[in-house]
């Protein structure tokens, strides 16, 4: 639409949107003016608008205002649709003109009309406004709204004390419009008797403290979606099965001592810990697995043998796992458990090199053991040493040879001549071996300049891989980068 009096083209007919009250010339045919057109059509044609457009709609008529106040779905508050800063505005004005302008376009709601969405992100931790957010939360209590995001400090990291107190209590018997829940840096202050979402899908928290556990999981039979991330939760654990849950990420959450899952439907799991001791978690009876995915602490001690315990992974296909391993740790792994269905693994590793000791590396010489259908390794070694060390350590032959891997890559393979000794054994052991990959930088989750004790590491690691695995039997099947 070009302006208030212009004219759009809407299904191939010419639509005027000019002042109601004024008349008009009827011998152009096919020109309508939109209050001629069915208030149910109306209602349709706004309720398709972004909110943005439907607000400025609704300054043409106050026939269009009043369509504007009962047919707008979705209530999106943030900083590109509420405010309009000067480049030299100070945070407290654009606080100050953001809630101003929230309260403006809710006071002219009905608030018994149902919505679909609600979304306010804002920056607005450290500040006294909790008054607002008690009435922001009513409004979507009073209005049904179906999907809910707040957001009080868009784009953070870490733990926030003077979070928001969300007021959970508003949203009474079930909640049953709520599908989906959002909500980023607030304090979730218990409750007596609330019986939680009860038609919940989809439920993600971010930097939330609280009781979490007791209060919004137990009733959410329905749940699909769960990501709970950086919040303060000692465990988490169903009593009953989640059947509708398909994803699940339990990510850097303070004071984790325990998780443990009954979803059968499972597809995908997320879980990352920073806690120094290693944290109990299992996924029980998830046959639909499809991929996992583990972080831990990389600055720690070796967490090989716990990252590869018996957690209920048991049958998912794809796997990555980020640790760290002790290369003085003697001695192959034990190989705790298998993987019976696992096809694609991706390992990151964190060396905790010793200089005088790198057998340690050598004990991922099992992973071909714990996976036997595996077809794909992807190994990002991390050292922290820029050191050439020419010992070699002895490997024993695999007990029996591997069928099913066609690929592997190796990355950061450089400065521990046990890492070709790997690589030869990955190859020697995989008979049906056809891409095989060193790459002598390392892949880093982080982009930093590389200094000269990295670059002159590389290069040598570059020089040692020809010199290790060059002329093996390899041919047409090594390529090093």
């Amino acid at each position: 639409m070009k302006s208030a009096a212009g004219a759009a083209d809407c299904g191939g007919i010419a639509i005027s949107s000019s002042n109601p009250h004024k008349r008009t010339r009827r011998g152009h045919k096919g020109v309508l003016q939109l209050h001629h057109l069915p208030l149910d059509t109306l209602s349709d044609i706004v309720s398709l608008l972004s909110f943005k457009e439907a607000a400025r709609m609704s300054v043409l008529s106050s026939q269009w205002r009043h369509l504007w106040r009962s047919c707008i779905r979705d209530l999106v508050f943030t900083r590109e649709t509420m405010c309009c800063p000067m480049p030299m505005s100070r945070e407290e004005q654009d606080r100050e003109a953001f809630i101003r302008n929230v309260e403006c376009v809710l006071c002219q709601l009905d608030p018994t009309i149902a919505r679909d969405k609600f979304v306010l992100e804002f920056k607005l931790i450290n500040t006294n406004v909790q008054t607002h957010v008690d009435r922001w939360v009513a409004f979507c209590a009073t209005s049904r709204v179906k999907h809910i995001v707040f957001d009080f400090k868009p784009g953070s990291w870490g733990k926030h004390d003077n979070s928001f107190n969300f007021p959970i209590h508003l949203f009474i018997n079930g909640a049953p419009a709520v599908r989906s829940l959002c909500l980023m840096s607030a304090y979730l202050n218990p409750v007596p008797g609330f019986s939680s979402f009860t038609n919940l899908r989809k439920l993600m928290l971010d930097s939330v403290s609280g009781d979490i556990q007791c209060m919004l999981l137990p009733a959410c039979s329905m749940l699909e979606w769960l990501s709970i991330v950086r919040c303060t939760l000692h465990s988490l654990t169903t009593s009953q099965p989640l059947h509708q849950l398909r994803y699940l990420c339990v990510h850097y959450c303070f004071n984790m001592q325990k998780l443990e899952v009954q979803a059968p439907n499972l597809n995908t799991f997320i879980f990352g810990s920073l806690e120094t001791h290693p944290v109990s978690f299992i996924i029980d009876g998830c046959l639909e697995i499809q991929e996992v995915t583990i972080k831990l602490p990389t600055w720690r001690s070796d967490l090989f043998d716990y990252a590869f315990a018996d957690h209920g992974m048991a049958n998912v296909p794809k796997l990555s796992v980020e640790l760290a391993i002790d290369s003085k740790v003697p001695g192959c792994a034990k190989c705790p458990s298998k993987f019976v269905n696992l096809k694609h693994l991706i390992l990151t590793v964190d060396v905790l090199a010793n200089d005088k000791y790198t057998s340690g590396i050598l004990r991922l010489a099992c992973l071909l053991e714990l996976s036997p259908v595996l077809n794909r390794l992807e190994l990002h070694c991390v050292l922290r040493t820029g050191e050439v060390l020419n010992r070699i350590e002895e490997l024993p032959p695999a007990r029996e040879p591997h069928y099913h891997l066609k690929t592997l890559q190796m990355t950061g393979v450089y400065g521990y001549n046990n890492l070709f000794i790997l690589a030869l054994h990955y190859a020697r052991t995989a008979m049906a071996l056809e891409h095989m990959v060193i790459d002598p930088e390392a892949k880093k989750s982080y982009v930093l300049t590389r200094d000269a004790v990295e670059e002159d590491a590389v290069h040598w690691g570059r020089r040692m891989a020809n010199e290790h695995l060059r002329g093996r039997g390899l041919d047409g099947i090594l390529t090093i980068l």
